[in-house]
């Protein structure tokens, strides 16, 4: 939390307040309220002013009785509601709230006319966001999902909302690329991982051209977007909102918003020799992965059922790919078994990250492998706890290339397996390797369309077999209040993690 007015935390309040019939002493101490039964049994709850939303007068029926417009007259309310949020198991957040009575109205101004001025110097919370819904991703519940439990959250915090329900493929890219985005704090997609790199790639984009940046130069050096981005999920496996707040819970999701933290998201940029294809932060996947969502798109009536038709499809069929792999060799001595989890000290000290690009030395790998990863998160979802790469990190300036050779179907069983454990991990597996790198190429070694695959982005299919691939520093800043370790629940196995 930023440096606040020390003026305004000096003060102490002290009072009794009548809390659900019982009498609570109620005291706010050095960034704390805290409340104490003053009765057998007793119990004492301890909030932490930042995790305190809203505080608000409650109103009687008839608030001509409590309000009144004339300043020189003094409040009647007796009693308010402060709105705050508390941690559950699993990285889940829940919004909570307590009313506190008192029979006189000045002690109620008092607590709510002190609290309130604090919440205002929290300077990092969003006070006007630009909101994109997408109606069709997922199961088709992201208006839902924004009135039933984004929408009410918000209103009690106060953030303002700019709402855009998304009609078409690339509808919120265009709005970003056009739209006056000045008056905002922030940008907020309901969706999946293809709706919020609509709104990276939009965002990137955008900065890139009002900075007079070519982005088609693979070397360039982009400008971070000022506006940080935040993710509700409402798609069909929701990786990206998985792995930034450690559970697809959507409350969660909308609470790390409203809480205003943020931290630095690694994008990696896409390159055909001359042209840039996109942005992504999840991973590009050739090979199987990349098979499955461009035969799946023949089955979009299925909805996410697809995933799994088209995943036993190529699974059964199990297709090699002979490629070409050039990687920059990567000389940090930083251990690759620490995962990235809350005031991440790899990721806050950047130490993967190669400061003179043009010594670093090139690794080549030949050979024919079932998929070729580029891992900028881990991956991971509910169906696969772990991921792709359990140890990549959000903000460390490096991604992992994952390279499963081709050999037998019984081993991409176990291949399977292995993603959807939460106990095991690709790097338990003899024909898996991985490679951390800023940066890597690939080339199809083969001419023939049948032995050519396509790159699955994001879940969007790249059809370029030569490109360029290059991590970017903590590129986008994501509302993030850290992910603390944690055992996930074991869920149904499926053949494909898209």
């Amino acid at each position: 939390m930023e440096t606040l007015n020390d003026s305004i935390w000096d003060v102490v309040l002290l009072n009794t307040f009548i809390i659900k019939k019982k009498k609570f002493k109620v005291y706010f101490h050095r960034k704390t309220l805290i409340w104490e039964k003053e009765t057998r049994p007793h119990s004492r709850t301890s909030l932490p002013v930042n995790d305190i939303i809203a505080v608000k007068y409650l109103h009687n029926s008839d608030q001509s009785c409590c309000c009144t417009v004339d300043a020189n007259v003094e409040s009647t309310h007796q009693v308010f509601t402060v709105h705050f949020v508390v941690q559950e198991k699993q990285n889940q957040w829940k919004y909570k709230r307590v009313e506190l009575k008192s029979t006189d109205p000045r002690q109620v101004t008092t607590w709510v006319t002190t609290l309130d001025a604090m919440l205002t110097e929290l300077k990092h919370r969003p006070k006007h966001l630009l909101m994109f819904v997408n109606p069709f991703g997922g199961r088709k519940r992201g208006l839902r999902i924004y009135k039933e439990v984004v929408k009410p959250l918000l209103d009690i915090a106060g953030v303002k909302v700019d709402l855009t329900i998304t009609q078409r493929a690339n509808h919120a890219r265009d709005f970003l690329l056009e739209d006056d985005l000045t008056r905002y704090d922030g940008v907020v997609c309901v969706g999946g991982d293809g709706t919020f790199s609509e709104i990276m790639n939009g965002l990137i984009t955008r900065t890139a051209r009002d900075n007079d940046v070519d982005p088609n130069n693979s070397a360039c050096d982009l400008p971070k977007p000022s506006l940080r981005v935040g993710v509700i999920p409402g798609g069909s496996t929701d990786t990206v909102a998985y792995c930034i707040h450690g559970t697809t819970d959507i409350q969660t999701a909308v609470i790390h918003i409203i809480i205003g933290e943020s931290a630095g998201l690694d994008v990696s940029s896409v390159h055909n020799q001359t042209t840039l294809l996109c942005y992504y932060a999840s991973v590009i996947s050739y090979g199987y992965l990349g098979d499955i969502v461009r035969d799946s798109d023949n089955f979009r009536w299925m909805g996410p059922k697809r995933y799994d038709f088209s995943g036993m499809k190529k699974f059964l069929a199990n297709q090699g790919y002979e490629v070409e792999i050039k990687l920059a060799v990567n000389s940090s001595k930083t251990e690759e078994d620490s995962k990235c989890l809350k005031d991440c000290k790899r990721c806050a000290s950047q130490k993967d990250l190669t400061a003179d690009e043009s010594i670093q030395e090139w690794k080549i790998i030949q050979g024919k492998f079932l998929m070729v990863n580029g891992a900028n998160l881990r991956c991971a979802c509910p169906r696969s706890p772990n991921g792709i790469s359990p140890y990549t990190h959000m903000g460390d300036g490096c991604l992992d290339v994952v390279l499963v050779k081709h050999t037998s179907i019984l081993n991409n069983l176990r291949l399977l397996l292995t993603l959807s454990s939460r106990l095991k991990s690709v790097y338990d597996l003899p024909f898996v390797d991985v490679h951390r790198t800023t940066q890597f190429s690939v080339r199809a070694m083969s001419r023939e369309a049948r032995d050519v695959s396509v790159w699955n982005c994001d879940g969007e299919v790249l059809v370029d077999t030569s490109i360029c691939i290059r991590a970017h520093c903590q590129l986008l800043q994501i509302f993030f209040r850290g992910v603390e370790p944690c055992l996930e629940e074991e869920n149904p196995r499926c053949f494909c993690f898209v």
